[in-house]
């Protein structure tokens, strides 16, 4: 055929290079373009894939590993690729103007004077001047050469600063040589000695208001601008500031820099470039976004922007590159929870829950998904997105889950909702998902299980089989101490009357392994406090006795006292004292041979809300089973609950003693006498119990209210009201019972 040739490449298998290939092809085959190597490429890798299809049952020496080599080879490349266009595109950005090259003779560095002199002249000059100047400037050789002229760059920043507003042309042929320095560090002092980044970001601020206008002015008049007309300029305004945020993006390698920018609102103007259409000016705004994004007032600013609902309409988008660019400015942007919930607003996690699936976006996905699951009350939208039954099976196929943080972080994440692990177990997914965690004891995997475990009864009861081999993991020797906590954990959580541990505590001796562990300083913290919370378990009527022989009882109690100042660890062990008061060998050891009962009372004190009501709720099992107790605590939960108000009346009782005459002190005696006391001492608990004396009669009413010259000087002093009570007070605040 006279326009078609056939190549037959016999070199191609399933590992071969497809860059070195396509590119010997193009070097031996003269009618083929070196242009052409990337769709030669591209021709390489959809013929590699169809051998691979129609060879791998056929030929043997072709396996898994192969496919899976190929496979991760045609990723990269794919990527690899993309950058390489990228890159193209940049080197090359001059060179897709509206006008060609081809208008001018080719730029020479021997003419560089003839150039610069046609800066003074009129502006069709100027902009073929500033034309051969940047098209010297893209070749890297060039460069030094070019800044070795010592006028060349000071008539280049004054023509841009004069005139770079009349003209976009010529302000985008003058901003692409500086961008051309601006890819060598070495050479920004030279470009900020010319205040180019000054004038950058006027000429940015100047085109965007521009667009504003145009739009403006569209929808004033009712006329619209013609469509060729309007996309010319669009596509220059495009090239203008592409070249602009670049030269920026470059620049701010200097955080110094980058201050001054943020300063001048470059955020501002980076989230209005969202709102356009070029891709390639979408990639590297999304990209400057980014790198801004690490630092919070950046953050802030762009929250004030409503970021969130500008990147929403690129997820997805049919562009790698910028997807991979947005996934990324989300993940840095979703640390912040109000970020987290725009992006949950605006429907992403469905969205990226899809892009997940795909091998370019996963990671990110799975990590910017992990951000939005810490928030509980959005746990609960993963149930239905598909994304439990995905997590599971690769749950079971990845050998190491240390090589995947993301993956096991969202597990973990999303099985702490109860309708999330329901899901994961439904079918024959929990005991494959149980055998799993048995054949690798991987603890990450065993963070699931531990989550899962703590979920309904319906769920619980589905361990029942795996609770021996549980024990015999946490008995073993070789059993690490992250996996010991996990599973001391799960245990722990299968707190439910349908298990009995009784016989699996004797048949194991469980008490001398957990007794063994509750010696704190010898002991990891955490695996104390799991066999804290696992005694409180395996307490039951026909376990109490075993454990208070383990002598268990007195060691939590001396853990209590090491551990004061640690939240978690008083909290449990608090919690497991109302465990074991539950049960008569238990409680009789705690109210005999410890303290118990004081510190419990103490706790009511603690600034912990969750400790003050599980103490609370201890006490009160002590109050139903025994009297001689409940005298007692509901006097030191008086006492406890308005200790500040006795302190103020035993003071003020002391100081007006020493005001009395004999007359005031005989009439203080007789009304003490109702309360078997005498005028030395009062007894404030012995009032308490009894406040209407031996005789029965209210004797404090007369000691408080009595209209006498004590009371009325007491009222003068101010220390009491007309009723007698303490001024500031009231009788719900100070009377707490």
């Amino acid at each position: 055929t006279p326009n078609f040739k056939k190549i037959k490449v016999k070199t191609l298998t399933a590992t071969s290079n497809i860059q070195t290939l396509a590119q010997d092809i193009v070097e031996k085959c003269k009618l083929i373009h070196n242009s052409k190597v990337g769709h030669v490429q591209q021709l390489l890798r959809r013929l590699q894939q169809r051998q691979l299809q129609t060879t791998s049952d056929e030929q043997v020496g072709f396996g898994e590993q192969d496919t899976k080599l190929l496979k991760q080879r045609l990723e990269a490349e794919r990527y690899q690729e993309e950058q390489r266009r990228k890159t193209r595109h940049e080197e090359q950005l001059s060179e897709s103007q509206d006008y060609s090259d081809s208008n001018y003779p080719p730029a020479n560095l021997d003419d560089l004077d003839d150039y610069l002199e046609k800066l003074y002249e009129e502006m069709p000059e100027k902009v073929k001047a500033t034309t051969q100047i940047a098209s010297l400037a893209r070749r890297t050789e060039n460069l030094e050469v070019l800044l070795m002229s010592e006028t060349m760059l000071g008539a280049l920043a004054r023509v841009l600063r004069e005139d770079g507003r009349k003209s976009i042309d010529l302000a985008i042929n003058i901003i692409s040589v500086f961008f051309s320095f601006s890819h060598f560090s070495q050479f920004h002092q030279v470009i900020l000695e010319h205040q180019v980044g000054d004038m950058t970001m006027r000429l940015i601020d100047l085109e965007l208001k521009r667009a504003e206008e145009r739009e403006k002015e569209d929808k004033d008049s009712g006329k619209k601008t013609s469509e060729s007309k309007k996309m010319v300029m669009t596509r220059k305004q495009d090239k203008l500031l592409y070249v602009c945020y670049y030269l920026l993006l470059n620049l701010a390698e200097d955080l110094s820099i980058e201050r001054k920018m943020k300063k001048r609102n470059i955020v501002v103007y980076l989230v209005r470039a969202l709102d356009r259409r070029n891709v390639e000016l979408l990639i590297l705004s999304v990209t400057f976004l980014k790198k801004l994004s690490i630092y919070k007032e950046n953050k802030d600013k762009m929250q004030e922007c409503r970021i969130i609902d500008r990147l929403a309409r690129f997820v997805p988008v049919n562009n790698d590159v910028l997807q991979n660019a947005v996934l990324r400015l989300l993940l840095n942007l979703s640390f912040d929870a109000a970020m987290r919930e725009g992006m949950v607003q605006n429907g992403l996690i469905q969205k990226v829950v899809e892009l997940m699936k795909s091998s370019l976006f996963q990671n990110v996905s799975m990590a910017l998904l992990y951000h939005i699951s810490m928030d509980d009350k959005c746990k609960s939208m993963f149930t239905y997105t598909g994304i439990i039954p995905w997590i599971l099976e690769y749950l079971l196929q990845v050998d190491d889950l240390h090589s995947a943080p993301e993956l096991i972080s969202l597990a973990v994440n999303l099985t702490q909702n109860p309708r999330n692990a329901e899901m994961m177990c439904e079918g024959d997914n929990f005991m494959r998902l149980l055998n799993r965690g048995m054949e690798t004891q991987d603890p990450l995997l065993h963070k699931v299980i531990r989550n899962i475990s703590q979920q309904e009864n319906n769920i619980k009861l589905k361990f029942k089989p795996f609770i021996e081999p549980f024990i015999h993991i946490i008995m073993a020797p070789e059993t690490t101490n992250e996996l010991l906590v996990e599973v001391l954990g799960t245990l722990g959580n299968l707190n439910i009357p349908e298990f009995d541990f009784y016989h699996l505590v004797c048949q194991h001796r469980m008490m001398d392994f957990l007794a063994a562990h509750l010696v704190p300083g010898e002991v990891e913290d955490d695996i104390v406090l799991e066999v804290v919370i696992f005694v409180g378990t395996l307490c039951t009527e026909h376990t109490a006795p075993l454990i208070v022989q383990a002598g268990l009882v007195e060691a939590m109690f001396q853990l209590m006292s090491d551990k004061k100042e640690d939240d978690e660890m008083v909290l449990q062990i608090t919690f497991t004292f109302h465990r074991l008061l539950l049960f008569e060998p238990t409680r009789q050891a705690l109210l005999h041979f410890t303290q118990v009962v004081f510190y419990l009372v103490d706790l009511l004190q603690d600034k912990n809300r969750e400790v003050r009501k599980t103490a609370d709720a201890a006490l009160d099992v002590i109050v139903d089973s025994n009297e001689e107790w409940a005298v007692k605590i509901r006097t030191m939960k008086f006492e406890a609950h308005n200790q500040e108000w006795l302190a103020v009346l035993e003071n003020d009782s002391m100081d007006y003693a020493g005001k009395f005459g004999p007359g005031e002190q005989g009439y203080m005696a007789e009304n003490l006498e109702h309360y078997g006391g005498s005028d030395e001492e009062v007894d404030f608990n012995q009032y308490l119990q009894n406040p209407y004396g031996e005789d029965g009669t209210d004797a404090a009413p007369q000691y408080w209210n009595e209209e006498d010259a004590y009371a009325r000087q007491m009222g003068n002093d101010g220390y009491y009201g007309d009723g007698g009570d303490l001024e500031g007070y009231d009788d719900d605040e100070y009377l707490n019972v």
